[in-house]
């Protein structure tokens, strides 16, 4: 093989790595702006379970409209573990160690999450 297809070669691989990191960085960035916009529903289905409360106080009504906040509470529990499952993919994308649980990213030296306790290992 003589330079110029030496040459070649090598900048059609580093072509292929970039081309990779920018799809990486492209799906980490749609990712996350779909995780924003969940934890912002969720937000938004907290202040509606607040409005249903607040409401219920104010009619002196004697019944609390319980299946609407459980149904919007489960609503809120998906939206939650859908945020997490976004969580990990990140967390791949990027090569770094999240919790397999909650899918909290790790620091290096810790071995359970700050966040839920989960005794972790090494991905």
């Amino acid at each position: 093989m003589d330079f110029m297809d030496k040459l070649v070669q090598k900048v059609s691989e580093g072509t292929k790595v970039l081309s990779q990191k920018t799809d990486e960085i492209i799906e980490i960035t749609e990712l996350k702006v779909s995780m924003k916009k969940m934890e912002a529903d969720i937000e938004e289905i907290k202040f509606m379970i607040g409005d249903l409360v607040y409401n219920y106080y104010l009619s002196n009504n004697t019944s609390i409209p319980t299946l609407e906040i459980k149904e919007r509470c489960k609503e809120i529990q998906r939206l939650e573990q859908e945020v997490n499952r976004i969580k990990v993919r990140v967390n791949r994308l990027r090569g770094l160690a999240y919790c397999s649980s909650c899918g909290e990213f790790l620091e290096e030296e810790e071995n359970y999450c700050p966040k839920c306790g989960h005794r972790n290992t090494r991905y």
